[in-house]
């Protein structure tokens, strides 16, 4: 069950030599940083501060910049887009922005935390122990990212193997909604999936929560959703990535104190991307099981290095020397509190 670490941020088989070539050859296309804004996401509720920094505008109205946002089915696809230089930040999990720095030789930082909590493992009724998961098909958003490694370093943990390591379950890969699909069409057991497809699940006749994986991280706390931009352009834009930091944490604080109103808007702009409308009731279930913090929440990555390790996605269990951009969020969050005091 072990990964090839290119493997797990893109989505075509890539070399890591010509991921570099790549690299080398976009970087004319932060030249762009000062007048335009790419933003990539995806339509999770995990993902809600983006999604509400897209229907306010947020971005453009504060940077005096146009903004693009484009979305993504899960993290390695979004890696792919800032390393290649379609996207100049990103919302993403913690494991494809590893995964993305590692591969890169450090072309990506963390600058910030975004939402903590809000997966779970939906599997059906009839699966209530460890050793009702052998001979089974399971689905995940993508190879390699932050729900495929949690469900891949569980079943590790417990002793239980994959087909391609002489074992007997099968995870498979597809977009949540797909996943969704196929849960309701029996195709798959169960889904390792972010809100709000995990509640979505549970709505299904026939399902039950197997793991909230609150339960596994200590204090029952883990990061989701990371902020990250190309090292680039924070060494090049220091004061442009400090703005979106700036706008960023607003968006958090704004949020926290008008959850409801952030609910609405974040279903709103899950409609308009996925064409679906998500359920009132489960959507209130979902979002309350979210925390928006805008600190990256370092123990929790630390804790992914070390699963990712254990599968052999990482080299080592040590967190990567300077992936986070720790002096950026700092003195944003003091100028921001020495405004107000």
């Amino acid at each position: 069950m072990r990964y090839t670490v290119i493997v797990g941020i893109v989505a075509s088989a890539v070399t890591v030599s010509a991921l570099l070539l790549l690299l080398s050859s976009v970087k004319d296309e932060h030249a762009s940083a000062a007048t335009r804004l790419r933003i990539g996401l995806q339509a999770n509720l995990t993902h809600a501060p983006a999604l509400i920094a897209k229907s306010s505008d947020a971005f453009s109205k504060e940077l005096s910049m146009d903004v693009e946002y484009r979305i993504f089915k899960a993290g390695p696809d979004t890696m792919f887009a800032l390393l290649t230089g379609q996207v100049d930040i990103a919302y993403t999990g913690p494991i494809p922005a590893i995964q993305a720095y590692l591969a890169s030789n450090g072309s990506v930082r963390i600058i910030a935390g975004v939402t903590a909590n809000g997966a779970m493992f939906v599997t059906r009724d009839n699966i209530s122990t460890v050793e009702d998961l052998r001979g089974k098909r399971f689905g995940t958003p993508q190879y390699g990212n932050t729900q495929d490694v949690m469900l891949r370093s569980y079943l590790l943990e417990h002793g239980l193997r994959l087909k391609e390591d002489m074992g007997d379950i099968s995870i498979i890969n597809a977009k949540n909604s797909e996943l969704l699909l196929l849960f309701r069409k029996h195709e798959i057991d169960g889904l390792w999936v972010p809100e709000p497809w995990a509640s979505m699940a549970l709505k299904e006749q026939g399902s039950r929560l197997f793991l909230d994986e609150r339960s596994i991280w200590p204090d029952g706390r883990f990061a989701t959703t990371v902020l990250v931009a190309r090292s680039d352009l924070v060494e090049s834009s220091p004061d442009l990535v400090n703005k979106v930091l700036s706008v960023h944490i607003n968006i958090i604080r704004w949020m926290n104190e008008n959850r409801d109103e952030a609910l609405s808007i974040t279903s709103r702009e899950i409609k308009s991307i996925t064409g679906q409308s998500l359920p009132e009731d489960v959507v209130k279930s979902a979002f309350s099981s979210l925390e928006f913090t805008y600190d990256p929440m370092q123990g929790s990555v630390e804790g992914y290095i070390r699963k990712g390790r254990m599968l052999g996605l990482f080299p080592s269990e040590h967190l990567p020397s300077n992936l986070f951009y720790h002096d950026g969020l700092k003195s944003i969050v003091e100028e921001m509190s020495n405004k107000q005091n």
